[in-house]
């Protein structure tokens, strides 16, 4: 989800964008740079991954003048790269989004934090957890930490967005928010929940060396 037309206020609007500011440096410092200029193979990956999430971010949908739906794919891309380049790979996606017109210039640090820092951050610490908490168990971490961890992501984004309504526009109260928005989650949460788990199995099982938080060796050699 994010804001496809300008309707909060200037205070918030600055407040969300310099929580987004943060979380990027952060992913800048952390980001394994000497991996990715080093290893061509991964940049290629990185690469078309990004592409691809950008062009699918294009393919959104209108639910209301202010608001758009689309799939976050954040939970492939942390299993994939980790989150600093999953953050990374996110707000280039919503770069091209911007540039394109289809999001607001002037809200793109409040759709950073919304589509890519919330569940970016929610899509690192659901598959740790269950990566570290849960069994050894190739069908946990995949329907837990990847199909159920990717509707969660979509939760958090759909909420944050929800909250920065609430909090940045006068025109908006709770009631309004949960007559006209609220409703939307459980349409948008299947479907992010069976095309994360979808790809992250196929590459789990096929291309295992693609996902970087994903130890292959773990989860079958020691069955």
């Amino acid at each position: 989800m994010n804001f496809s037309s300008s309707g909060i206020d200037s205070l918030w609007i600055g407040v969300a964008s310099g929580i987004a500011l943060l979380a990027i440096i952060q992913a800048l410092r952390h980001a394994q740079w000497k991996q990715l200029f080093a290893d061509q193979e991964f940049q290629h990956l990185y690469l078309g991954a990004t592409v691809f999430v950008t062009l699918l971010w294009q393919l959104k949908a209108d639910i209301t003048p202010l608001v758009s739906l689309h799939f976050l794919m954040a939970m492939t891309l942390t299993v994939m790269f980790r989150w600093p380049f999953a953050l990374l790979a996110s707000v280039l996606a919503l770069t091209g989004l911007t540039w394109t017109g289809k999001a607001p210039f002037e809200l793109f640090g409040v759709n950073v934090l919304i589509s890519a820092v919330v569940p970016i951050a929610a899509s690192h610490f659901i598959y740790r957890w269950v990566d570290e908490k849960l069994p050894n168990n190739f069908f946990v971490v995949l329907f837990v930490g990847c199909f159920f961890g990717s509707a969660i992501t979509a939760l958090a984004s759909g909420l944050s967005l929800m909250l920065i309504l609430w909090l940045g526009s006068s025109d908006y109260d709770f009631a309004r928010i949960s007559s006209e928005y609220f409703l939307f989650l459980p349409v948008i949460l299947p479907p992010e929940a069976v095309v994360n788990g979808m790809l992250l199995s196929s590459l789990m099982v096929f291309k295992p060396q693609w996902t970087q938080s994903f130890d292959y060796h773990r989860y079958f050699d020691d069955q």
